[in-house]
């Protein structure tokens, strides 16, 4: 056995946001499963991650950022 387990995901050509990203992906040159999994797993590291507290002052205001590690698409293999 390989251990792969395949996840489909279908597109509608007639609805405008599916159709928008399809047309994104083909101009872009972008490997749909990888780019995928790089989603995933930055949504994860981002939810993972939280809020942190970088400031806090005397009158009790916090200065916050939310953090997430995201990678650039990856590029399709020609």
């Amino acid at each position: 056995m390989s251990g792969k387990r395949p996840k489909s995901v279908s597109f509608n050509e007639k609805n405008m946001r599916d159709n928008e990203i399809l047309t994104y992906l083909e101009d872009e040159h972008i490997s749909f499963a990888p780019y995928v999994k790089d989603l995933i797993f930055a949504d994860m590291q981002r939810r993972k991650e939280g809020l942190r507290i970088i400031q806090k002052n005397k009158g009790g205001g916090i200065k916050i950022v939310v953090a997430g590690n995201t990678h650039p698409p990856s590029a399709v293999g020609v």
